[in-house]
């Protein structure tokens, strides 16, 4: 699976540079060159979306005498998604690293994991009602395209049945089903049989945390949901820095479908390729043209590369 990711990342890669290549250099250059002096504004979106999903982060943890600090949370959490986005693990490669960072900062294994665990359900939960409401608004801004929105909406729905899936699962003790599983075919390894009692914990803080703390998950999601809203507020400043501005209703409509494409692409880093591909393809689709959507490509991914080269940073300083 590692082999085929590297692969498809390669085709990504080729894919991306014929792209810039078919819409001109130049043509690209005279875009990015009107930001001038105004590329911080284009990082501080995603730094206040780091900044929500860490607090919402902290919601969950419920060791309040041992819960490291905001900022501590921030690095940890930008270090863990750098790792997701940039190793070929489906981007759950930063999960582990997350929680064994609060480990080290004196939190429960069962506890730090199951908050690890936990938000990432909440992750993919309000991603889904996020990209619900780009579909929503889209038959109005592309009022005679709504029969071939019928793919984005079954595509959408297989990801919020997913999140429900694994939200659902968590309450019924997957940990401890799958060692009796393991068991039963006689291929459990001692190991796994030794932590039977942490994998008890761990599935006994999962059901228990959404039953005792609802109103900490609902408000965890509500934070989430918003840093998703934050991330149509830097699609707007990118458009409006591009000398192209756009509404608000169609800023948030376009990023919600590319967050749909990006999705998608999970199983490939950083979902190179398909990132661009549907950028491209909603650009075209919103009628503002293929040049402007690899402009806006090229952007966010500028952007992802700042927050993202912090992220290993923070990841180096923790080994």
């Amino acid at each position: 699976m590692r082999r085929l990711n590297l692969v498809l990342l390669a085709i990504a890669v080729v894919f991306i540079f014929w792209l810039l290549h078919k819409v001109g250099w130049h043509t690209l250059g005279e875009y990015l060159w009107r930001i001038g002096w105004y590329w911080p504004l284009l990082l501080l979106p995603y730094g206040l979306v780091n900044l929500l999903e860490a607090i919402s982060w902290k919601y969950l943890l419920l060791s309040q005498d041992k819960i490291p600090s905001l900022n501590c949370l921030f690095w940890l959490r930008l270090g863990g998604e750098s790792l997701n986005q940039l190793t070929p693990t489906a981007s759950l490669g930063g999960e582990p690293f997350k929680a064994a960072a609060l480990q080290s900062r004196g939190i429960p294994w069962d506890e730090a994991t199951a908050s690890v665990v936990i938000h990432k359900g909440i992750l993919v939960l309000s991603l889904a009602l996020y990209i619900f409401l780009g579909l929503a608004l889209a038959p109005f801004l592309l009022p005679g395209t709504r029969s071939h929105l019928w793919a984005l909406s079954l595509a959408a729905l297989v990801l919020a049945t997913a999140g429900g899936i694994f939200v659902f699962v968590q309450g019924r003790a997957p940990c401890g089903f799958g060692l009796r599983f393991l068991n039963k075919l006689g291929v459990c390894p001692p190991t796994l049989k030794d932590k039977e009692e942490s994998f008890n914990n761990l599935d006994a803080r999962l059901s228990g945390f959404y039953r005792e703390h609802p109103y900490r998950c609902a408000l965890a999601f509500a934070l989430f949901f918003a840093s998703w809203l934050l991330h149509g507020v830097e699609v707007y400043l990118m458009f409006w820095l591009l000398g192209h501005p756009i509404g608000w209703d169609l800023a948030i409509c376009l990023d919600a479908l590319a967050m749909l494409f990006t999705a998608l692409g999970f199983f490939i880093p950083a979902a190179a390729g398909i990132q661009e591909g549907g950028n491209i393809l909603l650009a075209l689709g919103f009628d503002l043209g293929m040049v402007l959507g690899v402009a806006f490509s090229i952007l966010r991914r500028l952007r992802e590369a700042f927050w993202l080269g912090l992220g290993l940073l923070a990841v180096a300083r923790e080994k």
